[in-house]
């Protein structure tokens, strides 16, 4: 018995594919410089996340950050001797029915610095900043949509705390 490899699943947002067009944007400007070899690691990463290789780690729950302890994420950098610049933020679906494969939804590919790969996935969830998945489920109506625009929270949304660690996101 021959065992499925993992299928990526887009989600239906054009996030991913714009992730995607930037570095490959960037990438046309300079083919030899680090925005070619950011993009071919891109590349190279979402196929070993598609035939099942695991995240560098998964994710946990931080109140600074939008809640994304069912995602893992995958470290992307052009340059080896450097901390990787990227993030790949994904999840794993468990199969609908027997037999079928497991899926592995992409969910964003954005830059490390100020959790930027974080809050995107996190608003393309539709999930804000300081609600655990649990809170999330209990509510009535939903809190955020990833097709309704951002509101505004007390504090910044967009940037986490300086006195955060960033060792959990890496």
């Amino acid at each position: 018995m021959s065992e499925r490899r993992p299928v990526i699943r887009i989600l239906p947002t054009a996030g991913l594919k714009q992730d995607l067009q930037t570095l490959h944007d960037a990438a046309l400007k300079k083919p030899q410089g680090p925005e070619g070899r950011l993009l071919r690691v891109a590349l190279n990463q979402l196929s070993r996340i598609q035939q099942g290789a695991p995240g560098t780690h998964p994710l946990g729950y931080m109140p600074s950050y939008p809640d994304l302890s069912d995602c893992e994420t995958t470290y992307v950098g052009a340059d080896p001797n450097a901390k990787p610049s990227h993030r790949i933020v994904w999840r794993e679906r468990s199969p609908q029915r027997p037999g079928e494969p497991v899926i592995r939804e992409i969910i964003a590919l954005g830059e490390r610095a100020n959790g930027q790969a974080y809050y995107m996935a996190g608003q393309r969830l539709g999930r804000p900043v300081g609600f655990t998945l649990a809170e999330l489920a209990a509510q009535r109506e939903p809190i955020a949509s990833p097709s309704r625009p951002r509101q505004r929270l007390t504090g910044s949304f967009d940037t986490p705390s300086m006195n955060e660690p960033d060792h959990q996101f890496g």
